[in-house]
Parts: C-alpha cells; sequence; structure tokens
C-alpha cells in the first residue's frame, strides 16, 4: 500500500510532464507552421504582382517589382526611376523602416486600448442586459459607418496627434472584439452557471469562473483578426494627418512622385499585416494550449 501512495505523485508528475511536453511540440509545430505560411504567402503575393504588372502592361514609370522595391532599400545605384536621385539607401531604409516603427506603435496602442474596452463594455452587456439592449444597436450603427467617413471627425475631435491615431486604430478593433466576445461570454455553459448559483456564487463569480473561461477561444480569435485592422486603421489615420508613419510617409511619396517609395511602404505594410496575424495565431495556440478547453489534455 505504501509504495502505490508513494508511486502515485510520481505518475501524476509524469503524467503532467508528458502533457506539457506535447503541448511545447504543438507549439512549436504552430510556430513552423506559421514561418511556412509567411514564406509561401510572400512568394505567391510577389509572384502575383509581377504577374499583374506583366498582364496590365503597367509603365515602369509607375509600377515597380518585388525585385524594384529591394533595389530601393538595398542597391547603392539603382537604375533609373527606382529611387529619387538626392535618395540614398540608408535615407531609403531610415525612412520606411522608421515609418514602419511609428505605425506599429500607433497601431498598437489602438489595438490594446480597443481591446480593452471592448472587453470591458463586453463584460457590462454581460452582467447587466438592459445595457447591452440600449447600447447594442448603437454599437452596430456605428459600425455600420465608414472609417474612412468616421476619421475625419474623430481627428477633429481628439486632435491629429498619436491619440487621434490611436482612437481609429481602436475603433477598427472594437466593434468586431465586442460581438465576438459577447457571444463568448454568453455560450457559457447553462449548467456550470447553475451550479454557480446554486452554491450562492455571485453574478461575477460567474463571470470569473465560467463565463471568462468559456470565451477565452472567441477573445483569442477576435485578438488574432483585429491586429492586421488596427495596423490598417493607424496607416488610415496617419495619410488623413500627414503623420510620420506609413501612412503619412506614403501621401508624402505619392505627392512628389516617389513611386519607388509608394510600393516599398505598400510591401512593408503587407509583410507586417502577415506577420503580425501569423505572431497572433502563435500566441493564440500557446495561450489556448494553457488556459483553454482542452488545455493538458493529451491528442493520445
Amino acid at each position: 500500500m505504501s509504495a502505490v501512495v508513494e508511486n502515485a505523485p510520481t505518475t501524476g508528475q509524469a503524467s503532467a510532464t508528458v502533457s506539457g511536453g506535447t503541448a511545447s511540440r504543438a507549439i512549436a509545430q504552430k510556430a513552423g507552421r506559421a514561418v511556412l505560411t509567411i514564406v509561401v504567402a510572400l512568394i505567391v503575393l510577389g509572384l502575383l504582382w509581377q504577374l499583374l504588372l506583366t498582364v496590365f502592361d503597367v509603365s515602369a514609370f509607375v509600377g515597380k517589382s518585388p525585385i524594384n522595391v529591394f533595389q530601393y532599400l538595398f542597391s547603392a545605384e539603382p537604375p533609373r526611376g527606382i529611387r529619387p536621385a538626392s535618395m540614398s539607401a540608408e535615407q531609403a531604409r531610415a525612412e520606411s523602416f522608421g515609418a514602419l516603427g511609428n505605425t506599429l506603435l500607433n497601431a498598437l496602442i489602438g489595438f490594446a486600448s480597443g481591446m480593452v474596452l471592448a472587453t470591458l463594455v463586453a463584460i457590462a452587456f454581460v452582467l447587466w442586459k438592459p445595457v447591452e439592449f440600449a447600447f447594442m444597436p448603437i454599437a452596430m450603427l456605428l459600425r455600420s459607418v465608414p472609417l474612412v467617413a468616421m476619421a475625419p471627425l474623430l481627428l477633429l475631435i481628439f486632435g491629429q496627434g498619436k491619440l487621434g491615431i490611436a482612437v481609429i486604430a481602436a475603433i477598427v478593433v472594437l466593434f468586431p472584439v465586442l460581438v465576438n466576445v459577447v457571444v463568448g461570454l454568453n455560450s457559457a455553459s447553462p449548467q456550470s452557471l447553475d451550479l454557480i448559483a446554486v452554491n450562492g456564487g455571485s453574478a461575477l463569480t460567474a463571470l470569473v469562473k465560467v463565463r471568462i473561461p468559456s470565451a477565452l477561444p472567441e477573445f483569442l480569435a477576435s485578438m488574432r483578426i483585429s491586429v492586421p485592422g488596427a495596423f490598417v486603421g493607424a496607416m488610415l489615420a496617419e495619410w488623413l494627418v500627414g503623420f510620420s508613419g506609413m501612412g503619412g510617409v506614403l501621401s508624402g511619396y505619392r505627392g512628389a512622385g516617389n513611386y519607388g517609395g509608394v510600393w516599398t511602404i505598400v510591401t512593408l505594410s503587407v509583410v507586417a499585416s502577415i506577420v503580425l496575424y501569423e505572431v497572433a495565431t502563435v500566441f493564440e495556440a500557446w495561450v489556448l494550449s494553457r488556459w483553454g478547453p482542452n488545455a493538458g489534455v493529451s491528442a493520445g
């Protein structure tokens, strides 16, 4: 009997180790697939990009190929028309990647603000149903207004600095996250909610112990699809205000006829969006493997 008792913790520890190892391998495989997806997507987009330029016979003055973008950023002496003669490769990289860094910061602020606000509003909707009935139609009405039409008004209210840009990025994130998190919170098991109620638990207890864990997949899925949206929202705001981010630099390049710079900024924005989406996908898999509904469950 004593041998059995002594072996019980060892067996449990071994099981936990196997489960942890399985989760680690799954995350590693997910990360590998994400890297492969990024590489394949960029290759396919590059080929499609070159094909469309050829099929539609786009003027070389306006249309730049993937090779031209590389030359714009890294070639000391690119062919004529690729980069302004007064701009060196170092300047081109500094402007392009500096703009990318600014936009990533603006998008991050907007993304985090939108996620937090949407989650708090969704919790309020679930805990106090009259709030949902009163404000969800308003939220859906605001969602139907094109962001391009709403953005100038938001910039007038919040200013044309980082706050206004972050607000626009947050608006892009807010509505899809709000709807999905409300659905997730309401999808909690009725039996589990009844168990909390029978044992004297409050609505807040049910929220923490049942509703939030059940909504975790929807929350993470919303996060994944909102990351590129926040990036695009930040670029739109920068375009409107002529800010130093990618949108502002893109607007300046277009006005100056620097089409090599225009294509470079567009390329960086597409690459950044794809990478951010795949990073969010890996993060989602990692969180669900530890705290999701099937956390610790072996595939075998």
